[in-house]
């Protein structure tokens, strides 16, 4: 299981907190996104997705997806609380001892509309003008996104992506490309992904109030937890199976401050930030 922070997978591209060097390249804003849809086409696949994500001011982070793979759709809200430590689902069972599954696909797919915006604007988002052709290619170099240490994604090499970035309304970037990238195996079909969407710095979603009802939403209890690899140890999050069920995110927020005790006289051993 994954560390499921969005802006913290994008920092590491090894969800918004961002990993810098003393002097960050204008292209690395392109991770500070506060807002962004992608919408996105595998025809090969029979897959299509219209992916929501929003940072909150304090870090939350909401995904809405909205899917179809063949004839069978899903409409889901993913939500991470109070630095990740809790995933909140609606709108789907996940499967047991994969809970952390709901938000990896859009997650791994956000990273590389970013990787491909960074390559193609590398001025990055604030000096971008008003409008820009992309043809932008590689032969040798995989886009390889991944999340926590085992789950990953390769758009594999050679690869090229086409299209046009332009400057939106209300300080958004609308882009819309085409990816065409080679298979996993050697003589595996070539991919082609259409992505759409706009990107924003600033979250349509500020905040998620204290008061947002959540009695329906499953909620799962993320643990970060040392494991050890090759004599080298990591911290993945392992989200527990069985699924808790509050009626706000205030009360949510309050069970975590105090170690996920039901006990309100309970002392607070961390405060979330709301």
């Amino acid at each position: 299981m994954k560390k499921i922070g969005w802006l913290v997978v994008l920092l590491a591209l090894t969800p918004l907190a961002f990993a810098q060097t003393q002097k960050p390249s204008p292209a690395a804003d392109w991770y500070r996104a506060g807002h962004v849809t992608l919408r996105l086409t595998d025809a090969a696949h029979d897959f299509s997705a219209a992916w929501q994500f929003d940072r909150a001011d304090n870090g939350d982070n909401r995904v809405v997806r909205e899917e179809r793979r063949g004839t069978a759709a899903v409409n889901v809200t993913v939500m991470t609380v109070c630095d990740d430590l809790a995933l909140v689902v609606q709108g789907v069972t996940p499967e047991r001892r994969h809970e952390l599954r709901e938000i990896d696909e859009p997650v791994l797919h956000l990273q590389m509309l970013l990787r491909l915006l960074v390559r193609a604007v590398p001025e990055g988002p604030v000096a971008f003008g008003n409008d820009k052709l992309v043809e932008i290619s590689e032969a040798t170099n995989t886009i390889r996104v991944r999340k926590g240490m085992d789950t990953r994604r390769d758009f594999n090499a050679p690869w090229q992506a086409r299209g046009r970035i332009q400057r939106a309304a209300g300080g958004e970037i609308a882009f819309d490309l085409v990816l065409n990238h080679a298979g996993n195996e050697a003589k595996a079909a070539r991919t082609e992904l259409k992505l759409a969407g706009v990107w924003r710095q600033q979250s349509r979603a500020q905040s998620f109030d204290d008061a947002m009802e959540i009695a329906d939403w499953q909620v799962f209890r993320v643990d970060p937890v040392p494991v050890s690899t090759g004599g080298n140890t990591h911290v993945e999050s392992v989200a527990a199976s069985r699924p808790l069920r509050y009626a706000t995110l205030g009360h949510l927020r309050r069970h975590i401050e105090r170690g996920w005790s039901a006990n309100p006289k309970v002392n607070a051993v961390m405060q979330c930030k709301s």
